[in-house]
């Protein structure tokens, strides 16, 4: 079978052929329809993402059927349309997993485009609900509002009664922002801090994927008491923080990649996007944002196309 792996000598994705895999006791096999690419597979491509290291194989999440179940495995979960939430792996034809780490794919959605669902909206779902513990009517600032974490985080603010406020790279990625839920955004070339500041707004809860570039920024605009999430490498790996906000306004400050996870964690946060998100996708409440779908031959282009900032929205890739 095809799957999207690593050369490391190269530092670039590569398409490799491998067996089929075969499930082992209380393993499920999914028939992948589509997977989702992250900027966490850039980020694994260079070496850098956190726990990324143990697994050669691309991919995060992906949609698709259960066609084999093992030992001890309902066999009612045979034929299952789901989505699944793994480590590594999700960009093959097949992939092998535990049952907690799926979950149906949403009704009424096409199951290719439920692919770009799962990591971007749990990833939203731990840092925001699970982490911040986001309240109604707070504000949140999010950088890069308009990748696939910032559209999801944006929508999830909304449903849950909070304001969202984003940055992002471009005034064609702000108005699609702006499209979908958020409350007002500045581009990213500008002094976005100080435009905030300008307004008289400070964040109760910052989502940030820069981190070493934006933190000391992210201080000057929090509020008293705020959560400053930091979930990605952007902006380097290292930075210094001025410790006379961070300690004045009672900051906390916490980092969480959803790859690192138990498999008890992405259950919860499975089962909170079954029980929070699924029913207003049904309803047309929260858009799916796959912008772009491309096939195998196409990602190595999607991937240097996302490296670029061009990307806007999810994209996904088609396995059948």
């Amino acid at each position: 079978m095809r799957v999207l792996g690593v050369n490391n000598a190269k530092a670039e994705a590569q398409w490799q052929e491998l067996p089929v895999p075969k499930v082992a006791k209380g393993e499920i096999r999914i028939q992948v329809e589509a997977a989702g690419l992250n900027r966490a597979d850039l980020l694994q491509i260079k070496g850098l993402y956190p726990g990324s290291v143990e697994i050669p194989t691309l991919g995060l999440e992906c949609s698709g059927i259960i066609d084999q179940v093992g030992a001890g495995v309902d066999e009612a979960w045979l034929g299952r349309k789901v989505c699944a939430l793994l480590r590594g792996g999700a960009i093959a034809e097949y992939v092998v997993c535990s049952p907690s780490v799926v979950v149906s794919a949403p009704k009424g959605l096409e199951l290719s485009l439920a692919a770009g669902l799962c990591e971007t909206w749990c990833t939203a779902l731990l840092n925001l609900w699970d982490q911040a513990k986001l309240l109604p009517k707070e504000r949140v600032l999010i950088h890069a509002g308009a990748s696939g974490v910032g559209v999801a985080a944006v929508q999830l603010v909304r449903l849950l009664g909070a304001v969202p406020y984003i940055t992002c790279g471009s005034q064609t990625k702000l108005d699609y922002c702006l499209a979908r839920g958020a409350e007002a955004g500045v581009l990213r070339s500008q002094d976005w801090a100080a435009y905030f500041r300008g307004l008289g707004l400070q964040f109760d809860v910052i989502l940030d994927p820069v981190g070493a570039g934006y933190l000391n920024k992210d201080l000057t605009v929090a509020a008293n008491a705020a959560r400053i999430a930091v979930f990605g490498l952007l902006g380097g790996t290292s930075t210094e923080c001025n410790l006379v906000d961070f300690l004045s306004k009672n900051v906390t400050l916490f980092g969480r990649t959803l790859r690192t996870q138990p498999d008890s964690v992405k259950r919860r946060l499975l089962a909170e996007l079954e029980t929070i998100v699924w029913p207003a996708v049904q309803r047309g409440k929260v858009h799916h944002c796959v912008e772009q779908i491309v096939m195998p031959d196409e990602v190595l282009g999607a991937y240097r196309n996302m490296q670029q900032g061009d990307q806007v929205g999810k994209t996904i890739i088609l396995m059948k």
